[in-house]
């Protein structure tokens, strides 16, 4: 399977492609605008404490406060490793086991309050595990990771493991043996990551011993600089991809940037001068996407609909609290019977969907509404293949079983925003809703405004101005409706279009007489 990654750089904007065998499989975008947040640490200060959620406001020196948990300050009771998890999962590394909460003298102490444990304006070291989100700010920890080439350092927690893609008994045992004669600060522990299999002792140290002394820079930074500041500001989208994509397994990654060629060239040279030879620029004429022929692929991903090469589709809605995936058939229309054009629809679309929520990074609650099926085993066998197709995601999922209804609940770990709502804003004409009032529905509600506007009025001149298209159903039948409500009052309505007016927008205004001198 021939892999590659596309790295386009224009107008600013970094947007990176992973094509296997000539197919889209991973996008990801990033703009100066909404640059990532996620793995950078900031000397912060309390800006306010709420009991009632057992969190606290850090003020980062951001548009928003960023918001931690009781539980994740390092050395209180109850600190597992979700937040830990979060930062490397994010990475493409899951950990080995969960290593255990820092010891408490009373194993049945309860967890400690927020206010016991932060005071208002106290300076706290944090680092973001979650980008802002709609209203929300920042999730912030106190448990830091420095995600390396190979480790993934924890300065607060004393706890070694070994990723679990990592399943050779013999190399294990060689990287456990590799990492006890690595001295390592005290209290401070690691992840070792899938990319150090194989990796020669001299490497893997050399790597660890890179990110200790970043940990110390930071150190430095945050005894020198006042807070609110950044003292660590995690790689940018290339970068991030080199250290944490970039394999063998890669036959190129294609640059179609000189100084991001040049960049990736020096940090290639420092963390993994064993694939420089797969680096390479692009100066062809037509762009690099469309020379590869992933860009129709790209600009689908905007659209609610995914076909499936049978003629059924996919569509794909999302809200503020969920998304919600439904499975159609669409023209495939199946040879045997009901049951089988069902199965084989949901087997097709169980792949789709997990390829669908890496490319758009879809997260949160996702709820799949599969065709009913009424074979048990039709219905695990389109679960085994969701659970396969989600196992080279890596972000961390899980999902319960199909329900009587054919519905699949399953969450997604959300570090930032979907590519939708990062790459879109808000539609200033319906304001989000997707959709507006009919025209009818506008003109009916016309006439009622224009009602009660002509109640108390004799003998005036009033103008409605409204779409062309509302206007027009006003106008129907010589404007007959109109016409009956001017009569009451011997008033006179002009109906006027205006093309720049929304649809659901209608103006009533009363017009100079100049006989009476009144507006």
């Amino acid at each position: 399977m021939k892999k590659e990654i596309l790295v386009n750089m224009e107008f600013q904007s970094k947007r990176v492609a992973v094509i296997e065998d000539g197919h889209l499989e991973e996008y990801y975008v990033e703009r100066p605008s909404d640059k990532q947040l996620v793995g950078s640490i900031f000397k912060g200060k309390v800006s306010s404490i709420v009991p009632g959620i057992g969190a606290a406001f850090i003020d980062l020196g951001l548009e928003k406060n960023g918001f931690l948990y009781v539980t994740d300050v390092v050395g209180q009771g109850g600190l597992g490793f979700d937040t830990e998890e979060a930062v490397f999962v994010e990475n493409g590394e899951k950990p080995a086991t969960p290593p255990p909460p820092p010891p408490r003298k009373d194993r049945h102490e309860p967890t400690p309050q927020i206010q016991d444990v932060l005071k208002k304006e106290q300076e706290v070291l944090v680092q973001v595990v979650k980008e802002p989100f709609g209203t929300k700010g920042a999730r912030l920890t106190c448990q830091i990771s420095l995600a390396g080439r190979f480790v993934v350092f924890m300065p607060h927690h004393p706890h070694v493991g070994i990723s679990k893609r990592i399943d050779d008994k013999k190399e294990r045992e060689r990287i456990r043996q590799i990492i006890k004669a690595i001295a390592l600060p005290k209290e401070s522990g690691l992840i070792v990551r899938t990319a150090a299999w194989g990796c020669e002792a001299k490497v893997l140290e050399r790597d660890i011993r890179f990110l200790v002394h970043q940990w110390k820079l930071i150190q430095r930074r945050c005894a020198i600089r006042k807070a609110p500041s950044i003292v660590h500001e995690e790689y940018g989208l290339v970068l991030r991809m080199v250290r944490d994509v970039l394999t063998e397994n890669f036959d190129h990654i294609i640059i179609n940037d000189k100084e991001e060629f040049k960049r990736v060239d020096r940090f290639m040279r420092a963390a993994v001068p064993n694939l420089r030879n797969k680096l390479s620029l692009y100066t062809g004429d037509i762009p690099l996407f469309t020379a590869h022929g992933v860009q129709r692929e790209i600009e689908r991903i905007y659209e609610p609909r995914a076909g499936l090469k049978s003629g059924g589709y996919l569509v794909i809605e999302q809200t503020e609290a969920l998304v919600a995936i439904d499975v159609n058939t669409g023209k495939f229309t199946g040879t045997r019977n009901l049951e089988e054009t069902a199965f084989r629809t949901n087997c097709e679309a169980a792949r789709e969907i997990a390829k669908q929520i890496r490319l758009r990074d879809l997260g949160g609650i996702i709820i799949i509404d599969f065709i009913d099926m009424e074979r048990q085993d039709h219905r695990r066998t389109v679960l085994k293949i969701l659970e396969d197709s989600l196992r080279r995601d890596r972000a961390k999922t899980s999902f319960l079983n199909l329900s009587q209804l054919g519905l699949v609940e399953m969450t997604r770990q959300r570090m930032r925003k979907s590519l939708e709502s990062a790459s879109t804003q808000q539609c200033p004409y319906c304001q989000g809703k997707g959709i507006v009032k009919s025209r009818e529905t506008v003109a009916s509600e016309a006439l009622t405004k224009l009602a009660q506007f002509l109640k108390s009025l004799r003998r005036e001149h009033v103008e409605l101005t409204a779409a062309p298209e509302v206007i027009e159903v006003l106008a129907r039948e010589s404007g007959r409706v109109v016409r009956s409500i001017e009569q009451p009052g011997h008033n006179r309505v002009s109906l006027v279009p205006d093309t720049h007016l929304h649809v659901e927008e209608v103006k009533i205004k009363r017009i100079l007489d100049k006989r009476k001198k009144l507006w």
